[in-house]
């Protein structure tokens, strides 16, 4: 033998011998594919195939729905469900900027004029924000006249609202005048009827006191950046809003029981005024189908707001109310497997129409109405099988002589868990499984004196195949991983918190034989 043929070969055996190494030290983690040709002799390479995790976090996100996964300071977990359709009110919803689109007659030299408000509401006090008035005055008297326009109901550092005005007699009659736009930024409106008043005094150059002809009032938007009394009473939908929950997506079988799931509503409410959420409908819709009603005496009664006292305009206060196992029927239906939520509720404002309750909004006031699931993740679980699908591709092997798998599966989970996986076709027809019977055993992690489980042991598994069995499996398109849950202690309802480290890991590659 030449000295180019013996390099040759020893460097074919330093490749078979480095690609078995990897595999039996690290069970891969990248996939290689082999193909080779050397000659009519067998040799073998080895294949990564499966890295799969199941843990909370990958079950969560696995039903695609909008959900936080909330870990606390020392690790639990909680799985929050959220609706975007959250309901939001500005104080334009109860005061909403009104447009002067056409003057206000003066029929005499004092008129009173309403504020365009809801005749359910009293505004006692109120400071202008972005509001200009204007004056137009007409006369056929033929003369220099001064003019002085008061309001009574507006002041300003103290001072009342006056303003004055000269007509020059231009010999041509009527003398008129178009005053400019006046602003009335930062003026504080205050009285008790909903009024202003306007009194004018037009004097001509003789000092005779005249009523004019004619005399309008102008404004380009009423708008205020505080304002306080009766605010009106209100009803604000929030109708037919679902909360998906995609934790059961994954859950395939068996039975379960969280110890304390969660319905919250919770605002935020800058309103100086009460406001109430009234609940006409909260849904539990079950995995099979079924609808049940949420049962709680704070269906009836609904849920009171906290508002910022009068002494605190622009003041934030925040509500959260849960139903839960004490107030509600939420944890017998929620652990029936239930996939979605559905609730139509209102927001009130003013819920009792008490006129006697002041209340006071800022230009900035809104208030917010949100609904979401919690599901603290303790307790326990009873055969509860979840999956995972990994795809996979052994098409391009051929003259396959044997094939040795090898499975590195580890448990941190405090509850013992069986692992099965089988192969599928495209259709999902099953061709095989990987491991004998109902399927790979693995024990509870060891659960620490602080209520933590220890990380779990590694188990190391050899399936070997022949030619007939691997040329079954070659057709797969994916793995369907299974792991049937069974918390320790689950016969008499042991519950366990799960931590955010808790996971099943399972590593599986194959070492074939080829001719």
């Amino acid at each position: 033998m030449n000295q180019s043929n013996t390099r040759n070969i020893s460097k074919n055996v330093f490749i078979i011998c480095f690609v078995l190494f990897l595999f039996l030290t690290s069970c891969f983690d990248r996939k290689e594919n082999f193909e080779a040709g050397w000659g009519d002799q067998p040799y073998e390479i080895a294949i990564p195939l499966i890295n799969s995790d199941i843990s909370v976090s990958r079950l969560t996100s696995a039903s695609k729905i909008k959900t936080a996964l909330v870990v606390a300071p020392d690790g639990r977990l909680s799985v929050i469900y959220n609706n975007d359709n959250v309901l939001s009110k500005n104080v334009t919803a109860i005061f909403p900027p009104f447009p002067g689109i056409f003057p206000y007659e003066l029929k005499d030299s004092i008129s009173t004029v309403k504020l365009p408000v809801s005749a359910s509401q009293l505004v006692k006090k109120a400071i202008f924000k972005n509001t200009k008035i204007g004056f137009f005055f007409e006369t056929n008297t033929a003369s220099d006249i001064k003019i002085t326009m008061r309001i009574p109901e507006l002041s300003k550092n103290g001072v009342i609202f006056e303003r004055e005005f000269a007509i020059k007699n231009s010999g041509n009659l009527p003398l008129r005048l178009q005053t400019e736009m006046i602003s009335l930024d930062g003026w504080t409106y205050a009285s008790n009827n909903n009024t202003l008043t306007f009194r004018y005094q037009a004097i001509a150059t003789n000092g005779t006191r005249l009523v004019l002809d004619k005399a309008l009032m102008n404004y380009d938007l009423l708008n205020f950046s505080y304002i306080e009394g009766y605010l009106g009473y209100y009803s604000f939908p929030f109708e037919g809003s679902i909360i998906k929950i995609g934790l059961f997506d994954q859950w395939k079988s068996g039975g379960f029981d969280f110890t304390d799931p969660k319905l919250s509503i919770s605002g935020e409410n800058t309103f100086g005024v009460p406001v109430k959420s009234r609940i006409n409908k909260l849904d539990l819709k079950l995995i099979n189908g079924s609808v049940i009603s949420l049962q709680s005496p704070f269906i009836a009664s609904g849920i009171d707001y906290n508002y910022p006292p009068i002494s605190e305009p622009g003041g934030l206060r925040t509500t959260r109310f849960e139903f839960n196992k004490s107030n509600s029927n939420i944890r017998d239906i929620f652990n029936e497997k239930t996939t979605e939520i559905s609730y139509d509720l209102n927001a009130l404002v003013n819920p009792l129409q008490d006129t006697t309750i002041k209340g006071h909004v800022t230009g900035d006031s809104y208030f917010t109405v949100k609904v979401a699931v919690e599901v603290p993740l303790s307790g326990s679980v009873n055969q509860v099988v979840i999956t995972d699908t990994v795809d996979i591709n052994l098409q391009d092997f051929d003259r396959v002589q044997s094939a040795e798998f090898k499975t590195i599966v580890t448990n941190d989970f405090p509850a013992d868990v069986r692992v099965q996986a089988v192969f599928v076709d495209e259709k999902n027809t099953i061709l095989d499984q990987l491991f004998n019977n109902t399927g790979l055993l693995l024990s509870a992690a060891t659960l620490a004196p602080n209520g933590i489980a220890l990380p779990g042991q590694e188990k190391t598994e050899f399936i070997t195949m022949d030619e007939n069995r691997f040329e079954k499996i070659k057709k797969s398109k994916k793995v369907i991983i299974t792991g049937t849950i069974n918390t320790t202690g689950s016969d008499i309802k042991k519950a366990l918190w799960i931590y955010d480290h808790y996971s099943v890991h399972l590593k599986a590659g194959v070492k074939l034989k080829l001719k």
